[in-house]
């Protein structure tokens, strides 16, 4: 009896342990496929900061020919986003000065500005992102009229186009 307990008891053992190496890799294989998922950079991004890709297409007609402002604002205070969001471009570049004045760079909103002409080649803009983002826009001065704004993740890479008489973005 004491033969048949001591192998019983190895048994068991060998079998706990079995379980225990199945279970330690299958939570292996699980976090392993998480981290090398295709969103991992996205996800990166939103809890550690990073580098965002800001890629400009600007069309030979674009605003009607004529150089065009660009404003890709971050904002990190969601007051502020909220009030941005009701504000079309042309108010964005009347009263920018002032906003990033009342504002600080850095605290509350970051803000990057060019100004090209129809038809340049922009090199892809490489920047700076951290993880504290409320959201972000992009303001363009047109002189067409219309809001001339869109809202875009602030985690993922911009690719935006600049056509006649508005713009759009791929996000």
């Amino acid at each position: 009896m004491t033969f048949f307990m001591m192998n019983f008891h190895k048994v068991v053992k060998n079998h706990i342990a079995s379980v225990h190496i199945i279970i330690s890799l299958f939570l292996f294989l699980i976090m392993a496929g998480t981290l090398f998922s295709c969103g991992i950079g996205i996800r990166t991004r939103s809890l550690l900061g990073g580098k965002l890709h800001f890629t400009v297409n600007i069309s030979e007609k674009a605003n009607r020919n004529s150089p065009i402002a660009l404003d890709l604002v971050f904002i990190y205070d969601e007051k502020l986003l909220e009030k941005l969001l009701e504000m079309p471009a042309k108010e964005w570049f009347e009263k920018r000065e002032q906003i990033k004045r009342d504002n600080p760079e850095g605290i509350s909103l970051d803000c990057w500005s060019w100004e090209w002409v129809p038809g340049q080649n922009i090199p892809v803009q490489e920047l700076p992102l951290k993880a504290a983002a409320e959201g972000s826009l992009i303001f363009a001065d047109y002189l067409t009229p219309g809001a001339h704004r869109n809202r875009v993740d602030p985690f993922k890479d911009i690719t935006v186009r600049l056509l006649e008489e508005d713009f759009y973005v791929e996000n």
